[in-house]
């Protein structure tokens, strides 16, 4: 199918980048392939198939590679997240291919109970961490039918319902700003979309642990990223891609999006002005 093959090209695709990036090293420290191998103690077949993106190598292999050539510790850092992030990458696909949402939304649940601190941007759509039950299950809806995966919206829901149990939690922080489409995309009916609003609403005053923003369409945004974006704390950013979600935990990945967040958030509308822009939505919808 059509999403499968985007899938699959997307993670050749980061193969290929990270194999070129260490056979690059290689050909800069003017090592033969088989004098790499000889320096890592490697086999030199071995060597090739990671040059050429048929093998992974491991974060023990990044670091003797690394060390033969005589690369700095940045750079250690950012190709051992580059490798992790092929990892995560195929392992997302798979789940995706082999056992539906349910199993994709059960697996975030531990990274969710360990992070301290969520900055999310969205553009068109409620967070999932916000959503309301009815809003949850269309969105998930058409996630499944969308990508043709396999239909276990109960299972899927049931956990985005438990993810959502970390804003309970006062020593966890939520940054939270969302496009002002957000407001206007239906997703459900018009009742349960203005349940939707009204929940945001909610969230705009009074929730200590929270900072929920809109920003607004009437202003020129100082960045537009095209794609929707999660910060775990400063180490990990999860990507909403149109095959899929995507992580990055390259420092320097990281340090951008945490760069765009700090300038979205900082052109949202909080508070009274926030509650407005909702008020205005709902004063929108249609009657039922």
């Amino acid at each position: 199918m059509a999403t499968s093959t985007a899938r699959a090209a997307q993670l050749k695709e980061a193969r290929g980048v990270l194999a070129s990036r260490l056979k690059a090293l290689r050909t800069d420290a003017d090592l033969t392939g088989r004098a790499l191998a000889a320096a890592t103690g490697m086999h030199f077949v071995k060597v090739s198939k990671i040059e050429n993106a048929v093998q992974l190598p491991s974060a023990a292999d990044i670091r003797a590679w690394c060390k033969a050539c005589e690369a700095d510790e940045q750079m250690i850092v950012d190709l051992i997240a580059a490798a992790q992030n092929v990892e995560a990458m195929y392992t997302q696909w798979r789940r995706l291919e082999e056992t539906g949402l349910g199993h994709v939304q059960r697996s975030f649940q531990p990274l969710y109970e360990r992070t301290r601190r969520f900055r999310v941007w969205q553009h068109s759509a409620v967070p999932g961490l916000v959503q309301t039950r009815d809003y949850a299950r269309a969105h998930l809806r058409a996630v499944i039918d969308f990508r043709g995966i396999p239909d276990d919206l109960d299972a899927a829901l049931a956990a985005r319902v438990q993810q959502q149990e970390v804003l309970n939690n006062g020593d966890t922080r939520f940054a939270i700003v969302i496009g002002e489409q957000a407001l206007r995309t239906r997703l459900v009916g018009a009742t349960d979309m203005a349940a939707q609003l009204r929940r945001l609403m909610e969230l705009t005053s009074g929730v200590a642990n929270m900072s929920f923003g809109i920003l607004p369409s009437a202003e020129r945004p100082p960045i537009w990223p095209p794609e929707n974006f999660w910060i775990y704390d400063g180490d990990r950013v999860r990507v909403d891609t149109v095959p899929g979600q995507v992580q990055h935990r390259e420092p320097s990945d990281v340090a951008v999006y945490e760069k765009a967040f700090e300038h979205l958030a900082g052109a949202a509308l909080y508070g009274e002005r926030a509650r407005d822009l909702l008020q205005r939505a709902v004063d929108d919808l249609p009657e039922t």
